[in-house]
């Protein structure tokens, strides 16, 4: 399977006034992924990235300044279903 039929789904924790500051920073990694609000009250949030962008993602992740408060919780990987045949 490609990296196209993948996405790494990283998830985060962001306090609620943060969110829209780590959205920011994230359009100037231009191509790097996106962040969806899963919820913005209690600040889950997603990163989604390829697979092959899992590394750079992470290494982002961790650049943060700690005052944005942006914790990992976990990673899952979706994958698109396969035709049917």
């Amino acid at each position: 399977m490609s990296d196209i039929d993948q996405v790494l789904i990283i998830e985060l924790e962001i306090p609620q006034q943060q969110q829209i500051l780590l959205q920011s920073i994230l359009q100037g990694e231009d191509g790097l992924g996106v962040v969806r609000s899963f919820d913005r009250v209690s600040g889950r949030q997603q990163f989604w990235t390829t697979p092959g962008q899992r590394e750079e993602a992470y290494a982002w992740l961790h650049s943060l300044p700690e005052a944005i408060g942006c914790r990992i919780t976990g990673e899952w990987l979706w994958q698109k279903p396969a035709d049917p045949q």
